[in-house]
């Protein structure tokens, strides 16, 4: 999905196929370097800066935390000292080797789909029957659709979050807005991966108020992405609105994040077998 737009460009300025299907996975792979980098750097420096500017008052705040709740934080990471052994380590390695491994077989998978999709396709039309093929392609311009308007809620969500940003007078706001935006495509996973080292950097800073705007536009961005989503997923795809949550919420815990997108599909899919059948 990321790469075909990128691929197409290359090939209208009479690049060859296989060194423009190269070109297009190293594009990508710098791009998601450079975010990732960018963004990691950037949480990197809010901890070292809460951590060398703010250590009294995160004492302080552990301090109440323990005398407040009754929750010794200290003790907890010293008991959990002994989580970090050397068969953890040792797994870990495994781990990363595994998805190591994963990554580079998915670029090299991607890229023979890139340069030989033509082909693939000729071979889709030889096995698949007609009337298969000719819905997958029907269907390819609801998944279209679908997103098209993940695209317009991001937009709308990212939008929204600046403009909160910029109320709430939180630095690089516009920056923050966009990392937003860009990570909303991960729905409840992404935004809050910016708005808890925010919410937290304030609370050690005794900041209370503007904690609890933050947390007021966290939960607005939900409710307004939910709703527009629902409207017009339902609109769009000619579905009731409940079957929609439904099928969002059964994707999402069948197939993890990417359910959220895929259980709207399987509901349409589903509901034109049922239609033609009954025709």
């Amino acid at each position: 999905m990321l790469c075909k737009p990128i691929d197409d460009a290359l090939r209208r300025i009479n690049i060859n196929e296989k060194i423009s299907g190269a070109l297009t996975i190293l594009i990508i792979n710098v791009m998601m370097f450079c975010f990732i980098f960018y963004f990691g750097n950037s949480i990197f420096n809010l901890i070292e800066k809460i951590y060398t500017n703010y250590l009294g008052e995160i004492r302080e705040l552990i301090q109440n935390i323990k005398n407040t709740m009754g929750i010794d934080i200290e003790e907890i990471l010293q008991n959990n000292k002994q989580v970090f052994t050397s068969n953890t380590f040792k797994n870990g390695l495994v781990v990363t080797g595994q998805g190591i491994l994963s990554y580079i077989v998915a670029n090299i998978t991607v890229y023979f789909f890139i340069v030989d999709r033509k082909l693939f396709f000729r071979v889709l039309n030889r096995i698949l029957p007609y009337n298969v093929i000719y819905t997958i392609r029907k269907k390819r311009d609801n998944l279209r659709e679908v997103l098209k308007i993940e695209v317009i809620l991001v937009f709308i969500c990212m939008i929204i979050t600046i403009i909160g940003f910029l109320i709430l007078r939180i630095p690089n706001a516009i920056f923050l807005g966009v990392v937003c935006g860009i990570l909303d495509i991960l729905p409840y996973v992404g935004t809050i991966i910016v708005f808890i080292p925010i919410i937290i950097y304030n609370i050690i800073i005794k900041k209370y108020l503007l904690v609890i705007g933050l947390i007021a536009l966290y939960l607005l961005l939900q409710i307004v992405r939910e709703i527009l989503e629902l409207k017009y997923l339902s609109y769009k795809l000619d579905i009731h609105p409940l079957v929609v949550l439904l099928s969002m919420y059964i994707g999402a815990e069948s197939f993890g994040i990417i359910g959220i997108l895929v259980g709207p599909i399987y509901c349409l899919l589903a509901k034109d077998i049922i239609y033609e059948e009954n025709i």
